[in-house]
């Protein structure tokens, strides 16, 4: 897929900070973005932690409207959430890390002002763009975009064919969302630079928390704005490789 608008600008794990998205937004403004002719891809994870999950979800809602060349990708709390919302789910039904509730939802319905018992009151239009207007990844000529990341020693070519085919469809779904270390780790060549969130960098591996970690294969964008962390929301810009970080508010 060849992209032929200007510049791409990538940005990382919102988790309800609508005050740093809308701050970080203008930072790009300042820096040269261009809404109508560049491509701005979010990473995922849009709710949850933070305090204002509608109000960022109503932000990207009235974007992808604005600019419908822009590109919202699903990430692994759009995933907790959505089977939340289709099973009902509950604390003592799932495991810790699969739990809305666990995982900062508690916070997401506040923003909401709903309980779990009327959640049928979250607006319709955003279930559809969470569940529906977003992108498991999206590929450029020298970028490939995910979540959480890809598959060990699987190419780009393989991985599609695969989803496809639906064969070995839930490990590579599970990768794109969830993958980590192994991930993060793996020296392989994707043939194009993988952009990912998820997973900030930690004290002792891949970078300084709280900010971008840069290999040679690929580039994380999880700068642990939302708390407990309170660090940054981090976008880059390319093919430049800029840095833009947005304190925790």
């Amino acid at each position: 897929m060849k992209n032929k608008n200007k510049k791409i600008w990538a940005i990382g794990d919102i988790h309800g900070c609508y005050q740093e998205l809308m701050s970080l937004f203008n930072q790009l403004l300042v820096g040269g973005l261009n809404p109508e002719k560049d491509t701005v891809v979010f990473i995922g994870d849009y709710m949850d932690r933070g305090t204002q999950s509608k109000q960022v979800i109503d932000q990207l809602i009235e974007w992808h409207k604005q600019y419908p060349h822009w590109v919202f990708l699903y990430g692994n709390h759009e995933d907790i959430f959505k089977n939340w919302v289709e099973n009902k789910q509950k604390y003592e039904e799932s495991p810790r890390w699969s739990c809305f509730l666990y995982n900062g939802g508690v916070e997401t319905l506040k923003s909401y002002k709903i309980q779990e018992a009327v959640k049928s009151l979250i607006p319709k239009e955003h279930l559809n763009f969470l569940f529906n207007e977003t992108k498991l990844f999206y590929e450029t000529d020298k970028y490939i975009f995910v979540h959480g990341g890809l598959l060990p020693n699987v190419s780009i070519k393989d991985t599609k064919y695969s989803l496809k085919k639906k064969e070995n469809k839930e490990t590579i779904t599970n990768a794109m969302l969830w993958a980590r270390d192994d991930f993060i780790d793996d020296d392989y060549d994707w043939g194009k630079k993988v952009i990912f969130g998820h997973t900030p960098a930690s004290k002792s591996r891949w970078g300084k928390f709280g900010e971008p970690i840069v290999m040679k294969n690929k580039i994380g964008l999880d700068g642990a704005v939302c708390p407990p962390a309170c660090k940054n929301l981090i976008a880059v810009e390319l093919p430049e490789e800029r840095f833009y970080l947005q304190k925790h508010l």
